[in-house]
């Protein structure tokens, strides 16, 4: 007993620090390289499979790690911790390297050349350097790193201080949702397949590499797409946007249906949902449905006039668009029924709040599987708060901005973390963060003031995707605990490995991403060129879009109604086992999710797929044959991402 406890408690350092510090300098090389869109995306190591939050840098080293377990010793010496090890930083990691999204820098470096002015009057230099300091991000040249050294720690510490914060909330609520709810983490269970393969004495089984050969069937002739020669098998080019969401204009049949939504055909978003559970699936392909149907009979009545003239994008971004004008708003509805699903789930596990304050208040550490006492965990929590709330009122915001910052963090990413983890999806958007913000000032000046580009352009950017801090720390931190219970890692070490990953991430990926443009010049890397020079929005739309988010007023009245659908759902759904419908799938199949990124179609043929596994075999057959499946189409997939990359990083050099 005492040699295992030993044996348990070694930590890995060397390890935990160099897979953060090299992915982190590595990642935005990879990317930055990549000189055409969509492969910029689908090829980076980063969240590749945006709609669904999938990041590359996982099975990257998981892949990479695999030759070694063909050997008997090093296969017993390393074992599957050692891959969990590597699994838990380089997911970390991957949700820093990701660009223009990544550290929050959007495009501020940017927008410093071609909005020079109006620049120099909203954006503080600690957050960009001058003119003559940016432009060679354009220009390449030697680095000024004394000119750089001010907003690289600026950017640190925004990184480390919220990700500090998320990870404090989901080491406290680690029991509740992995040890007593069992929440699947889909990602989770994919990679840990993987690395399940890995260890194995003969290696990968049959079942699994069926599924790598059917995602590579599928990715392979989509990556080959970069040469003009080469057919398109799976038409991803008509239409198609990088996730390989097909969307629908007005000139097709299904395009006249004014509630048509996007639909996407990425095996991958059909895989992961596959794997989330028959409620969660039916709910969302469901309230789609309702979706689409309400959207009909509003334009029966006279809305929405001229929307089957743009297509299912355009029903979203443009005007008119169910989701921010009247009679429907659905966005504002969605954020109502997002805070008020955190809030129920809080509510339903009372008891828990009740026994982790005891814990707080008699101190002690009554769970030994925890990673600290839950008094250590909340005077981190604490401090952190403290740390991030210092950090913001130094960059000019009050303290009650600061203070509805940390609301807005919890009350996204905790609810937001619920759907990440049991349907392996999320709503990504900018329109949901702003919801207290637009409570506490209504309206801003024209161009706004500091604190104001600060509070709109940090609410909404924090509150989008996973590849921003509050979101990455805490998708990676639940998702980090799900895997280690699965390969047997103590949840002390998984903290360790998480909290270095995520001090160093953001340090080593800023220090890459200015490297790499300094030295090959931004002109000559297109996604500088087009996005980064292009994105002039993030400056000069912080007024208009500050009274549309998250919908045109009246809109509070729409967020109440929706708190109520999702407190009636959750009661309902925790009440009678037997009712279908719950807040998860409401939410994915009335926002974006679904009408941008078309993940309804991946959740009604996984539940298609699903139930049909279910009645034939029970969860004999989803669990000995589906999931290895699934697991292998992902890393199938994966596979030829990683080789998208790789070809597009040559051709830079070698152009051919």
């Amino acid at each position: 007993m005492g040699e295992e406890k030993v044996s348990e408690e070694r930590f890995p350092w060397v390890l935990a620090i160099l897979t953060p510090a090299i992915l982190g300098f590595i990642g935005p090389i990879w990317q930055l390289l990549i000189s055409s869109f969509p492969y910029w995306i689908v090829g980076a190591l980063g969240e590749s499979v945006c709609h669904i939050g999938l990041t590359t840098a996982p099975f990257l080293v998981l892949l990479l790690a695999a030759p070694l377990y063909r050997i008997k010793s090093l296969r017993e010496t390393l074992g599957i911790k050692t891959l969990a090890y590597l699994y838990i930083g380089a997911l970390t990691t991957s949700y820093f390297i990701h660009y223009p999204w990544a550290l929050c820098i959007h495009y501020m470096y940017a927008v410093r050349i071609t909005l020079r002015e109006l620049a120099d009057r909203v954006i503080p230099t600690f957050m960009a350097p001058p003119y003559d300091v940016a432009i060679r991000l354009s220009t390449g040249g030697p680095i000024d790193w004394g000119a750089w050294a001010t907003p690289i720690t600026w950017y640190w510490l925004l990184n480390v201080t919220t990700s500090v914060f998320m990870l404090s909330i989901a080491t406290l609520f680690r029991r509740l949702w992995i040890d007593v709810e069992k929440v699947p983490f889909p990602h989770a269970l994919v990679a840990y397949s993987l690395a399940e393969n890995n260890v194995a004495e003969g290696g990968w089984n049959r079942l699994f590499t069926i599924g790598v050969i059917i995602g590579l069937a599928f990715q392979i002739p989509v990556t080959l797409r970069m040469f003009p020669w080469f057919p398109d098998i799976y038409g991803v080019g008509y239409r198609s946007c990088p996730m390989l969401t097909r969307w629908f204009g007005g000139d097709e049949p299904l395009g006249t249906i004014p509630g048509m939504m996007s639909a996407t055909y990425n095996p991958v978003a059909v895989a992961i949902a596959y794997m989330a559970p028959l409620h969660v699936q039916f709910s969302t392909w469901f309230f789609a449905l309702m979706y689409m149907i309400a959207v009909q009979i509003a334009y029966y009545m006279g809305y929405y006039t001229g929307i089957t003239d743009i297509g299912t994008c355009g029903r979203y971004w443009c005007s008119p668009s169910p989701s921010t004008e009247p009679p429907l708003k659905f966005m504002a509805i969605a954020i109502g029924a997002l805070i008020a699903m955190g809030i129920m789930h809080l509510i339903l596990n009372r008891r828990y709040l009740v026994e982790v304050a005891g814990a707080i208040t008699r101190g002690g550490q009554e769970h030994k599987g925890e990673a600290m006492s839950y008094r250590m965990c909340f005077l981190m929590l604490v401090v952190s708060l403290i740390a991030s709330a210092a950090f913001w009122m130094w960059s000019s915001l009050s303290l009650i901005d600061v203070l509805v910052l940390a609301l807005t963090a919890f009350c996204i990413w905790y609810p937001m973390g619920r759907l990440f983890g049991l349907a392996g999806a999320y709503w990504r958007s900018v329109d949901k963060g702003f919801v207290f913000f637009r409570l506490l000032y209504p309206t801003c000046h024209e161009p706004p003031t500091t604190q104001e580009f600060l509070v709109f352009r940090m609410s909404t950017f924090l509150s989008d995707t996973p590849t921003y801090p509050w979101g990455g720390a805490t998708v990676s931190a639940f998702t980090s605990y799900r895997f280690a219970s699965l390969a047997g890692l103590s949840a002390r070490n998984t903290f360790k490995a998480l909290l270095l990953a995520l001090i160093l991430a953001p340090l080593a990926s800023h220090i890459g991403f200015i490297w790499i443009l300094h030295t090959v010049g931004g002109e000559h890397i297109g996604i500088w060129s087009s996005w980064y020079l292009g994105g002039t929005w993030v400056l000069t739309g912080v007024s208009s879009n500050w009274i549309t988010l998250p919908a045109r007023e009246p809109w509070v009245e729409y967020s109440v109604l929706g708190a109520i659908i999702a407190v009636v759902l959750s009661w309902l759904h925790a009440r009678f086992v037997w009712f279908p419908l719950e807040p998860i799938g409401y939410i994915l199949g009335t926002t974006c999710a679904s009408i941008l990124f078309g993940l309804w179609s991946a959740f009604l043929v996984a539940w298609v797929l699903k139930m049909i596994t279910l009645r034939v075999g029970g969860a004999k057959l989803y669990e000995g044959y589906g999931v290895p499946i699934a697991s292998g189409t992902v890393t199938g997939c994966m596979i030829g991402m990683i080789l998208s990359g790789l070809l597009w990083i040559i051709r830079f050099f070698i152009p051919f």
